[in-house]
């Protein structure tokens, strides 16, 4: 039933990633989202290259520059517009974007520079096929206006025709990453499924071998009692009743044992999820992790500092405007040191109030006897002091 749900689980989330099975071509994330977002916008630095040619023919008229820093403006925004669109928005936002273009090209032949930006969009978003059509389309387009509507722009032509080419080749490759990392996505969930689906089926294989004879028994041992019972043998049922206590008492203590075989999720695999969870979201993540620190902790201790980890991933996700983290666990004299820090700015730390998540970190953190501090006096800095119990105690946990 469960491994049902979670496959049914799975099929709703596909279409956020592929389309249905009808059609063959995949939705792309898009460029403003995870850590293609910070590489789409830091690649607008090299569209002020559009100004170099306005600055090389100075002295220029004052209308001059006034129309093509709108122009480059309108340019950006439509770009930072677009890429935050879906594929079906996207043709008017391209196009806008061409005619911006062309229309500072009457001025300024560094529109060459921006007119690249549309190439790598149109080479992300689609097929090879497709997007090789749209630029052919475009450079046809670029060539009839070179003859017809400039005069003497060969290097307007030239740069233009250059720079969509190279640009789009960026954007096929960022593509086939991008598909190729999509690809690997699914099938380690796959696989993430059905290692989860064998482990419940070994689990009920051990169950059923654990305890199939002892219920017989005792089932038989029941019959027997009741039947000693009804001839008045009260001595014997009772060593039958006795025995019956007994079998009882060892399948609870093999189930017992076969419980704690199940594999839990441990500290350096939540860290490990949460680290690609910040990383997807476009967080710079720095992790210092001594793993030898796992063997030494108590199941309890484990679990949640686990769930801290994670609330932590959650508040930063949440409310946090910076861009690096830095998660810190080493050992010191018998104590486990977590430190968590994010670099978003704090402006007035006498205003926090701690909400159901800190508190939430503070239970859990008594839970298991360790000393936690928070405190937001710049950044947001979390340090949780831990007791790592004797090998001894951690097998008495166990």
């Amino acid at each position: 039933m469960h491994s049902n749900s979670r496959l049914q689980h799975n099929k709703s989330m596909a279409p956020h990633t592929y389309k249905d099975e009808e059609s063959t071509a995949p939705v792309m994330p898009l460029l403003a989202s995870g850590r293609k977002k910070r590489w789409s916008l830091g690649s607008l630095f090299f569209s002020l290259f559009f100004f170099v040619p306005l600055i090389i023919s100075r002295p220029l008229p004052i209308e001059t520059w006034i129309l093509q820093s709108l122009g480059y403006i309108c340019f950006v925004a439509l770009y930072i517009k677009a890429i935050n669109q879906p594929v079906k928005s996207l043709p008017i936002y391209l196009l806008l974007m061409f005619l911006l273009s062309v229309a500072c090209s009457f001025q300024n032949p560094g529109s060459a520079t921006i007119i690249g930006f549309i190439a790598f969009i149109v080479g992300y978003y689609n097929p090879l096929k497709t997007g090789l059509t749209s630029i052919a389309a475009m450079m046809l387009l670029l060539v009839s206006m070179h003859f017809t509507m400039f005069d003497d722009s060969n290097f307007l032509l030239n740069a233009s025709l250059l720079n969509s080419i190279v640009l789009f080749g960026f954007g096929v490759m960022e593509r086939k990453e991008t598909l190729y990392s999509l690809k690997e996505s699914k099938q380690a969930e796959t696989l993430r499924v059905l290692s989860a689906i064998t482990e419940r089926e070994r689990i009920g294989r051990d169950l059923h071998d654990v305890a199939g004879h002892a219920l017989s028994s005792i089932s038989l041992k029941a019959q027997l009692a009741d039947k000693l019972i009804a001839k008045n043998k009260i001595e014997e049922a009772h060593r039958e009743v006795k025995a019956l206590a007994h079998l009882s008492q060892s399948l609870l203590s093999d189930i017992r044992l076969a419980v704690s075989d199940i594999k839990q999720l441990s500290l350096g695999d939540e860290i490990a999820k949460v680290q690609a969870l910040l990383e997807d979201n476009g967080f710079s993540v720095s992790i210092y992790f001594d793993e030898s620190i796992q063997g030494g902790l108590a199941p309890a201790q484990e679990n949640q500092l686990a769930l801290i980890i994670k609330e932590l991933t959650t508040n930063t996700l949440r409310y946090s405007k910076g861009n690096n983290v830095v998660l810190s666990l080493t050992r010191t004299d018998g104590k486990l040191v977590i430190t968590y820090q994010d670099d978003g700015k704090i402006e007035n730390a006498a205003m926090i109030k701690e909400g159901n998540g800190l508190t939430g970190i503070r239970e859990r953190a008594a839970s298991i006897n360790a000393e936690v501090d928070i405190n937001f006096t710049h950044h947001p800095l979390i340090t949780l002091l831990v007791t790592i119990p004797e090998r001894e105690q951690v097998k008495d946990a166990q």
